[in-house]
């Protein structure tokens, strides 16, 4: 059974926190006394009770459905960069506080191990799979509020969330009659256009007992890289074009005389055809232009169908507690083809990739939410059993497995007064997995793990005025390890858990003006952190370390003009590398020192308004030896956005990446990962 690691936290860490604190008593000091405006708490869902903001130790970022529509991102993975310490990163992850989302594995090696993510991504209870690829990115239409939660959430996430969580809750059938339908056109540097289509319906099938919702959204046309077919021999498919689309059904049945339940039904179905990745040539010269070259560049084009349903059933036993059972069902149907030319042999060589996978989970949960007593909190039963088929033609590649994983968990929050809450979490997860695999027709793996972990959460909240909470934690994430075989050795191999302890210090504060600042102070202990090697293997770091900073603030500076910001610091280090000693005291890779956000919004009258957004990533490497040829980071990207509303017709325009910035997010011996050129869109949205 896996244990906390002795945690070892640097001189300066009192005094940071400290510093937090008192940047914090000076924004209540000036606010105290600014004009009153009534606000709603802000609640999280991601811990699986809801809680105020304030009432959470936890790092996380709420972008309400108002922030997700006046946004030009489309996919979730684009929507959450503006959280602190938050950047994108390799084949369509994210990275956060330095830790790459997608996990260890990418490309080829993220086929051969069935790559685990480090963040995990639940999209109304329904845990999305990445294998190292972001094939099928959950969308931002009809969403009611993205949590982006920073730092191990293993303790109520389980696996897969050793870096942190995005929780996506859309929003519920009403019975209230409502729809609204939206229009949506991108044109790029190169000329090419996207379009978009958005549906959406709910009201009530029986009055005040039975309700739909149906929401639909669909993207097609041509994209913003550009590609260099001049050597392939033959003809490929436009390699520019995709089509996506996301259809997304909910039921809720509230009967009326079982008052006490509430049972929901969700049904989602997601293509995705075509392009899907947004890597370059790695050359100066295409990265600049955006360019694939298909001679020594593999492209890959997708078309990919995931299905799932899931029932959530909750029953009021009485006053003070509920029982939440969550049923989910899901299938993953992924097909890449692969095109690429070899000047070396003069040749062509296509491949072929395929990822079939069922997923089904049975998870329920007992809350304790008692009006008139000292103790609230969730204890919870998880089963999963995930089953995937992983196959590629290039080198003949297959792997199949069967994961197992039992799960008990709980947490209880105390009110030892009337301002201090003592947390205590625990989670007990065994997961059992069986693989099989072959490689190149030689390597063969042929395994059964079962490991059981145990992970613990303490923390404590201290609320010091009726606008600000501070708080402290310690906890523990894990992502399991496996197996895998070289895709240039051809042999079996095998890599560990990668287990955190990390240390953190809050303050939360809403205030009575509008005004709000959520600061954080961490400290991550890494054990056999998992990362590739100069040969695509994974293998375990035995210790490194990461700590930093997040301060997030917004206000109203005047009745109309809202300002917002954002500032992660981050320092990460490798402390101990028994293969390669000479990578001790490096960085971690996608780990940059500085992330900035910030913006406005000012409207103008009741019907106009003008924004703005700046981000700024610092420099970083992609690669555990800091190599200079790996750079990536070191950019500021500028977007624009202005909104008009005639009645129930709503105008959205926007200028994605004003000044045309070259961003690099990933760079490896062949590819580069780029941020999208500059964007002019509309969106056009009809509410009835």
């Amino acid at each position: 059974m896996k244990h906390i690691s002795t945690v070892r936290i640097p001189t300066s860490l009192s005094a940071l926190a400290l510093s937090i604190i008192a940047i914090n008593s000076s924004i209540i000091s000036s606010s105290v006394h600014a004009e009153a405006v009534q606000l709603d708490s802000i609640i999280i869902t991601g811990e699986k009770i809801d809680k105020s903001i304030k009432d959470t130790t936890t790092a996380v970022t709420v972008i309400s459905e108002e922030g997700i529509e006046g946004n030009s991102a489309s996919s979730v993975l684009d929507l959450v960069t503006q959280s602190p310490n938050v950047i994108s990163d390799t084949f369509g992850n994210i990275s956060i506080r330095g830790l790459s989302g997608g996990g260890a594995a990418t490309g080829g090696t993220g086929m051969t191990t069935g790559s685990r993510a480090r963040v995990s991504t639940v999209v109304d209870g329904v845990a999305q799979d990445w294998f190292g690829y972001n094939y099928t990115p959950s969308r931002v239409w009809d969403v009611e509020q993205t949590e982006v939660l920073r730092g191990p959430q293993s303790t109520v996430q389980g696996a897969s969330a050793i870096g942190g969580a995005l929780v996506v809750n859309t929003n519920d059938p009403t019975f209230d009659s409502e729809a609204a339908v939206r229009l949506g056109l991108e044109s790029y540097e190169n000329d090419n256009l996207k379009y978009n289509l958005a549906a959406m319906s709910s009201g009530a099938l029986i009055k005040d007992e039975l309700a739909y919702r149906i929401a639909l959204d669909t993207t097609q046309g041509e994209g913003w890289l550009n590609y260099d077919t001049s050597d392939y021999i033959g003809d490929t498919p436009n390699l520019s074009d995709s089509e996506n689309l996301n259809v997304r059904g909910k039921v809720l049945w509230e009967p009326s005389d079982i008052p006490e339940l509430s049972a929901k039904l969700t049904v989602n179905h997601t293509t995705s055809e075509g392009e899907f990745l947004n890597f370059v040539s790695n050359t100066d010269e295409a990265i600049e232009n955006e360019t694939v070259d298909l001679n020594g560049t593999e492209s890959r084009q997708q078309d990919s169908t995931v299905n799932s349903f899931s029932a959530d059933i909750d029953y009021k036993l009485n006053s003070a507690i509920t029982n939440s059972l969550h049923i989910n069902h899901s299938h993953s149907d992924i097909y890449a083809d692969g095109y690429l030319y070899s000047s070396y042999w003069g040749s062509n060589f296509n491949y072929e990739y395929t990822v079939d996978q069922t997923r089904t989970s049975i998870e329920d949960r007992l809350l304790f939410t008692p009006s008139d007593s000292e103790l609230t909190g969730v204890v919870g039963l998880l089963f999963s059993s995930n089953d995937a088929a992983i196959a590629s033609t290039q080198n003949s590649l297959e792997t199949d497995y069967t994961t197992v994983t039992t799960a008990l968990y709980g947490e209880g929050s105390y009110a030892v007064s009337n301002k201090a809450k003592a947390i205590v979490g625990l989670r007990l997860e065994n997961e059992d997995t069986d693989k099989t695999g072959s490689y190149n027709t030689s390597g063969e793996i042929n395994d059964d793990i079962n490991e059981t972990y145990l992970l613990p959460k303490l923390a404590m909240t201290y609320a010091v005025s009726d606008s600000t909470t501070l708080g402290a934690s310690i906890r523990q994430g894990y992502n399991s390890g496996g197996t895998g075989i070289g895709l240039y050795t051809s042999s079996a191999y095998s890599f560990d858990s990668e287990e955190v302890t990390t240390v953190e210090f809050s303050s939360k504060s809403q205030f009575k003006n509008g005004a709000t600042i959520n600061a954080n102070l961490f400290y991550n202990d890494y054990r056999d952190y998992q990362a590739a090697n100069a040969v695509y293997d994974i293998v375990n770091v035995d210790e490194a370390t990461t700590y930093g900073v997040e301060l997030e603030a917004s206000a109203w500076l005047t009745d109309n003009l809202e300002v917002r910001g954002s500032v992660g610091l981050l320092q990460s280090e490798i402390d101990k590398y028994t293969d390669t000693s000479s990578y001790e005291g490096n960085g971690l890779s996608s780990a940059p020192e500085t992330n900035i956000n910030v913006g406005f919004t000012q409207y103008i009258g009741t019907d106009w308004s003008i924004g703005a957004d700046a981000m700024y990533v610092g420099e970083y490497y992609s690669d555990l030896s800091n190599s200079d040829s790996n750079l990536a980071g070191d950019y500021t990207v500028i977007n624009l956005n202005t909104e008009y509303t005639l009645g129930d017709l709503t105008i959205n325009a926007y200028l994605a990446n004003l000044t045309d910035e070259t961003a690099i997010y990933f760079r490896s011996a062949y590819l580069a990962m780029v941020g999208q050129s500059r964007t002019i869109g509309i969106n056009a949205t009809y509410r009835m």
